[in-house]
């Protein structure tokens, strides 16, 4: 049986160390696809890169958590600054979700606006798109736009019929301890669950 491998790279954008190792692990053939950080400090430096990588897939890494929005979000920042304090307005179920969702618009035409066309896929800075309050949100988006969506399937979510994602998703292959042992296990673990198409995260 045939089965899909997607290899992302996150945080394409947030530095030049970042995009260099993106296109780097990309023309060796260990990276298929990124996601940019439109509000990241290095991303005019990944859209040039990107030029002449078009076999690259790239798609948009959702920003709630990091440097500053695009639009005005009162309920979110701090000081105009966004940061990990969403994890508390989450818990306290205070996330302002119209602001929310005029950002993640936003930063979806500033996508357009950089690259040139639409992002290949979503997914988010700190997986804050699979907080319950706000994966509704942008999986509808995701389907109205035709991309597709990063999704743990693991979770509890009802997914849009029209909504294009992975059966299999895995974190693991993240931190210092990465090795071609700890790949192959992340292989084998989904090929036990039985996953027809697999994305694994990571950070070049």
């Amino acid at each position: 049986m045939e089965r899909l491998l997607i290899v992302n790279a996150d945080d394409f954008g947030l530095s030049k160390g970042q995009n260099y190792g993106i296109i780097e692990a990309c023309r060796n053939g260990i990276v298929t696809s990124t996601t940019a950080l439109v509000n990241g400090q290095a991303i005019d430096h990944a859209v040039q890169l990107s030029r002449d990588e078009p076999s690259l897939a790239i798609g948009m890494h959702f920003v709630l958590t990091m440097g500053k929005p695009l639009t005005a979000m009162p309920g979110l920042t701090r000081d105009g600054v966004l940061g990990k304090w969403i994890w508390q307005l989450a818990e306290e179920d205070a996330l302002p979700l119209e602001e929310i969702t005029q950002e993640l618009v936003s930063q979806y035409l500033r996508f357009i606006e950089l690259f040139g066309r639409k992002p290949t896929h979503l997914d988010s800075h700190h997986h804050v798109h699979m907080f319950p309050q706000i994966f509704p949100i942008v999986a509808r988006f995701a389907a109205e736009q035709g991309i597709a969506l990063r999704a743990d399937r693991q979770m509890a979510f009802d997914l849009p019929v029209n909504l294009r994602t992975t059966q299999g998703f895995s974190s693991a292959f993240y931190g210092e301890e990465i090795s071609e042992s700890l790949f192959l296990q992340v292989l084998d673990d989904a090929g036990h669950r039985g996953d027809r198409s697999l994305e694994v995260m990571c950070h070049p």
